[in-house]
């Protein structure tokens, strides 16, 4: 027992070199709090530090996304590491630093220190949870980024994100009860909380298939409620609301596609080659329809700016589900290039949005009455980014869109599965119905007379803008060169 014990320790000692990106995270967490208790009021040294860390972050994990050919599971089983969870990582770490980035305005009247560690630790929280290979690990990562995420959201320190607040992390803790009473079902059953083992899957094989459906069942529940899809979306509309902008913009892209990423692996597990007891290809085409659907027709009542973009995002969970719906590794690789590209978008629109919110109040759709005559470049980079959020040429957008709606067909030609079918054009007929919302802040901001109570002339052109204007290049190269991405995810090794 004891040599057992000695070789444990020795095999998790020699894994240590494979978390570097994760240490490199808890090194800055660690750094920016003995930042914030010496040097006070540095907020310029905390945002270096949480900057440069990143930086270092994402260079490990490229170099991991780049030497890692196979999977390598590490820590007694509890993560496993390769190409595709570094890639993950480096997600995570450009949405992180453009989060940093786009808060320079708003961050020095908050807790700097705090602020800065939360979005560390939300960035920890998911690369955890995409490398998790065993339930357990899975539920401590989910709390990591859960718990953070609800301290985060009352930032604005007011009466509305207090309540918002407290709204999210009433629906996140059901929402966690729900799927850790999954995992002990399927623990249950399997007698392993290792769930991409042999033994895990053998065992759901042959076990009676009504705990099975229902252990299933809760346990991507959870994992739907992260990522804000539909029926369990409710608590996003009041939480991005009331959260400041740079907050909402980081929801809007990590745990959501942190939430993704382990949704991926657990159900294609859980499928089990297709002799599960459950039909999970339909299932998942189903509630991409009804998320789609929530997102689209509730974002076209919206006046409120940050309101309708979370409906919004809401509606691109549905389409990042759809093309999981196909079940083929194209399919994969095409829901990867759509996060990339729909993590350019949505950032950039935020900040867009954050530098018009600091600079002259504009909350409300109304408010941007008129902004092209004063502010012609803002106008044309938020107006690419919302005909790429609804998916028209020429931008990385309609290019995202497209490749999921081909893989949906393909999929469908093979299995010939009809609610594919449906969801391909029901998918189609919603990107029609988004133009609505989407160019109706364009179309106030061209058409329509200045709002005077709001007063005209130019703001101070801030930093964020230039940042803008660069993920907008980006998105347009992306439709003339998707080849360039395509290429580094074609290398991806999904199996697991």
């Amino acid at each position: 027992m004891t040599e057992n014990l000695s070789f444990k320790l020795h095999s998790i000692i020699g894994d240590l070199s494979y978390l570097l990106p994760e240490f490199i995270l808890v090194a800055i967490i660690l750094l920016i709090l003995l930042a914030d208790l010496i040097f006070k009021n540095q907020p310029k040294l905390v945002r270096l530090i949480a900057i440069v860390g990143l930086l270092f972050e994402l260079y490990f994990s490229t170099r991991q996304y780049l030497h890692i050919d196979k999977s390598m599971s590490v820590f007694a089983g509890m993560v496993t590491l390769n190409s595709l969870t570094a890639f993950w990582k480096m997600i995570f770490s450009v949405g992180a630093l453009l989060t940093i980035l786009m808060s320079q305005a708003k961050a020095s009247r908050w807790k700097t220190g705090e602020y800065h560690m939360m979005i560390i630790t939300i960035v920890l929280g998911a690369n955890l949870l995409a490398m998790s290979s065993n339930l357990l690990m899975v539920y401590i990562s989910l709390e990591i980024i859960s718990i953070t995420s609800y301290l985060l959201t009352t930032f604005s320190f007011d009466k509305k994100g207090a309540e918002a607040g407290i709204k999210y992390f009433l629906f996140g803790a059901v929402a966690s009860a729900i799927m850790i009473y999954g995992m002990s079902l399927l623990y249950a059953v399997t007698l392993t909380l290792d769930f991409t083992g042999q033994q895990f899957t053998d065992a759901l094989l042959q076990a009676n298939p009504l705990p099975v459906i229902v252990g299933s069942v809760m346990l991507v529940a959870g994992f739907v409620y992260k990522m804000a899809a539909a029926p369990l979306h409710v608590w996003s509309p009041d939480a991005y609301t009331a959260a400041p902008t740079p907050v909402v913009a980081f929801f809007s892209v990590v745990p959501k596609l942190a939430g993704l990423a382990i949704l991926i692996k657990v159900i294609l597990v859980i499928n089990l080659f297709g002799l599960g007891p459950i039909n999970w290809p339909t299932i998942i085409a189903i509630i991409a329809m009804i998320t789609i659907l929530v997102g689209n027709f509730s974002a076209l009542w919206q006046n409120n700016v940050k309101r309708l973009l979370a409906y919004s995002s809401i509606a691109h969970a549905g389409f990042l589900l759809a093309g999981f719906a196909a079940f083929s590794q194209p399919a994969l690789q095409n829901v990867l290039f759509y996060a990339v590209v729909y993590l350019i978008m949505n950032i950039a629109t935020f900040m867009i949005v954050n530098h018009f919110e600091n600079s002259k109040g504009l909350i409300k759709v109304e408010d941007y009455s008129g902004i092209a005559v004063d502010h012609p470049y803002l106008t044309v980079l938020i107006t690419i980014l919302f005909i790429s959020l609804t998916g028209i040429p020429p931008t990385g957008g309609f290019t995202a869109k497209l490749l999921i709606f081909t893989s949906i067909w393909e999929s469908y030609s093979q299995t010939d599965n009809q609610w594919l079918l449906y969801l391909l054009v029901f998918g189609l007929l919603n990107t029609v119905i988004s133009l609505f919302f989407y160019l109706k802040i364009p179309f106030y901001m061209i058409f329509r007379t200045p709002n005077k109570e709001l007063g005209s002339g130019k703001i101070k052109f801030g930093m964020e803008n230039y940042f803008a204007g660069i993920l907008v290049l980006a998105i347009l190269l992306i439709f003339f060169k998707p080849e360039w991405l395509m290429g580094l995810i074609n290398n991806i090794n999904f199996a697991f």
